[in-house]
């Protein structure tokens, strides 16, 4: 065999083994019945976003007890729905959410079991597939090469809500815990998918319905003094090392960007006294590290009465790139599999070398 040939068998071998090594790591890309919506993100991107409240499935839907669903299986046993709240205990002095704790005996029937919340410990529970849509149009408003990792909950917030911890979001329900657990594992994966820049983005966008205005969680309160004391506590602790407190409210912040592309109601922003708000979620403070900053986007749902949902998604797709641009957030290699690409390629060179210079001695 000339050995031309057997480079190019040599080649062909290498290129299946690296396209197995990159992407067979991310081949689990199924979540519990499909109730995580996975997009992979662009080789360029350090961005993921996600939606963790935008679930419009629900009473509807049914799983199998070996957790995989096709079109032609029948799904028999139904997902089971979380409580409206978890019950106070007088001996911890806070509010538990399991259902050993919180399911007791019914007085006017000893047989039956029901489910008696605390009204200090009632959660809301109210989904909008509006965020599922939205999160997604952001998401593809971004060009091809640079479009973010998205994780999208199909699920509704009656069954599962991963933004909290796991007691909260799931009672320890075994269908709510297995979405609460891929959703995490998505997110994980994501971050692991774009290990190679020095750098990354993570944005959960969840709603309120209370106002007009965007509400930006940085994982404290927004007073000067804590920014300046306790930067550990923010979940964007590696911004902040670099840049200072205006990476929260001033000319670098992602709230100053969101008002140059039309949001005039925009929370924190310099001018603004304080207001509270929801500051972070469960889901940002625990994806948030040295490596990836993580914001907590609140957005106010009621204004897509008034704005269309494709210029919404335009407009804080603009002011999410002008804030990395501004911030230094972005790749400063190639993707892993990029990169083995390249050491194949030198390896081909040696092996070609090689070969050159055998054929070369038995002249």
């Amino acid at each position: 065999m000339h050995f031309d040939t057997r480079l190019l068998i040599v080649y062909i071998f290498l290129f299946t083994i690296n396209f197995l090594l990159c992407c067979g790591q991310y081949s689990d890309e199924q979540s519990y019945l499909s109730l995580i919506e996975f997009q992979r993100g662009g080789p360029f991107t350090n961005v993921i976003l996600s939606s963790p409240h935008g679930g419009f499935l629900g009473a509807n839907l049914s799983s199998n007890k070996k957790g995989k669903s096709s079109v032609n299986e029948i799904l028999t046993t139904p997902l089971s729905q979380l409580p409206s709240g978890g019950c106070y205990n007088n001996t911890l002095d806070r509010c538990v959410y399991t259902l050993r704790d919180c399911l007791r005996s019914d007085s006017n029937n000893g047989d039956k079991i029901s489910f008696r919340p605390d009204a200090r410990c009632i959660i809301d529970r109210s989904s909008t597939s509006a965020m599922y849509t939205l999160t997604k149009a952001i998401s593809e408003a971004f060009s091809s090469d640079y479009r973010p990792f998205t994780i999208l909950n199909k699920l509704t917030r009656q069954y599962v809500d991963p933004t909290e911890d796991l007691l909260t979001g799931t009672f320890l329900l075994e269908s709510a815990t297995r979405v609460y657990m891929d959703y995490h594992r998505l997110i994980a994966m994501s971050k692991e998918a774009i290990r190679s820049s020095s750098r990354g983005l993570f944005i959960e966008f969840i709603f309120h319905k209370n106002s007009q205005t965007i509400q930006l969680g940085y994982g404290f309160e927004l007073s000067r003094s804590i920014i300046a004391t306790k930067p550990s506590q923010s979940t964007i602790n590696e911004l902040i090392s670099r840049s200072g407190p205006s990476i929260i409210k001033g000319n670098n912040s992602l709230g100053y960007f969101l008002h140059l592309n039309g949001f005039q109601s925009v929370l924190p922003l310099e001018h603004q006294r304080q207001i509270q708000y929801r500051v972070s979620t469960h889901s940002t403070r625990t994806h948030a590290d040295q490596r990836f900053n993580a914001i907590l986007f609140s957005y106010p749902i009621e204004r897509l009465r008034t704005h269309t949902l494709k210029l919404e998604a335009i407009r804080i797709a603009k002011a999410i790139e002008q804030f990395i641009k501004t911030n230094n957030i972005k790749s400063r290699s190639p993707p892993r599999c990029l990169s083995s690409v390249n050491s194949i390629r030198i390896l081909l060179l040696l092996l070609f070398l090689s070969q050159f210079f055998f054929c070369y001695i038995h002249l």
